[in-house]
């Protein structure tokens, strides 16, 4: 098995039809994440054949239905912390160890790397999901490989075990997340000294 700093789950689209979800869904399951979530709202459903695609698609990765629960507080009512503030994760992470919560701490957050700096700004300001506080600059992860390595080696160290990631709508789907999936292994648990 290789090692890595953090599990992976992927935030599917919610805008993109059930074939472009499923292809990022195989994609993900591929590459090694954990679990793809479908953002559905409190009151959407999915149909059993759209559910049994999806479920399908991301093998062995797991398909998790996300209703948006969330709440005022840093962290949400299902456990999720929405910024990849170090600060934030590390209290999120002390209330869940008090509370002698078991529940893997999972930051979601948006990411937009690229090879170059120009590359990371191109891919988010394509995306319209990316505006104001939403934008990976602002509260995820952003900037070339290298900047996106030190931020996700500051969430692992801040006590985060999984990186749930909503990357931008990019052409070349299959790059952004092999990209994403190289910040938790290889070198970076080396870097990290585990």
């Amino acid at each position: 098995m290789t090692d890595q700093i953090l599990a992976l789950a992927l935030m599917l689209n919610p805008a993109h039809d059930r074939a472009a979800q499923a292809h990022m869904a195989r994609l993900a399951g591929r590459l090694g994440f954990v679990a793809c979530h479908l953002p559905l709202g409190e009151d959407a459903t999915l149909s059993a054949s759209d559910m049994e695609v999806l479920i399908s698609a991301a093998e062995p990765a797991l398909l998790v239905i996300d209703h948006g629960t969330s709440s005022d507080d840093e962290v949400d009512a299902v456990g999720i912390v929405r910024s990849a503030d170090p600060d934030v994760i590390r209290r999120a992470r002390a209330r869940l160890d008090e509370g002698e919560d078991n529940r893997p701490l999972i930051v979601a957050v948006p990411i937009s790397i690229g090879r170059t700096m120009n590359e990371a700004v191109a891919r988010a300001d394509l995306d319209p999901r990316f505006v104001g506080d939403a934008h990976p600059r602002v509260s995820g992860i952003f900037g070339t490989f290298e900047q996106a390595q030190e931020q996700v080696l500051a969430i692992a160290q801040a006590g985060a075990e999984v990186l749930l990631v909503t990357v931008p709508d990019e052409r070349d789907v299959a790059d952004v997340l092999a990209q994403t999936r190289a910040l938790v292994v290889g070198a970076t648990p080396v870097i990290l000294g585990r």
